[in-house]
């Protein structure tokens, strides 16, 4: 599985949030699916690709996935 999330260069992240934030999806995914791949990276806009993702329920698994790592931000203080 990999999923890929773009961030919009203009929100100007800074790189301590979006390692912090890809250790915390690796955190969260890997005990489930341990060949899991993510990358994030800047582009126009903001948005999330999955690919080697069949199944709708494990899809939904992991958009729940992510929206709970993103509304859960306290990984970004833990450095």
């Amino acid at each position: 599985m990999r999923i890929e999330i773009m961030i919009n260069k203009q929100q100007k992240v800074n790189p301590d949030t979006i390692t912090a934030l890809e250790a915390e999806l690796y955190r969260n995914f890997l005990p489930i699916y341990p060949d899991a791949s993510i990358r994030i990276r800047e582009g126009a806009a903001n948005g999330v690709v999955l690919s080697g993702v069949r199944q709708d329920d494990d899809k939904k698994n992991v958009m729940d996935i992510l929206q709970v790592v993103w509304e859960d931000d306290s990984w970004q203080y833990q450095h």
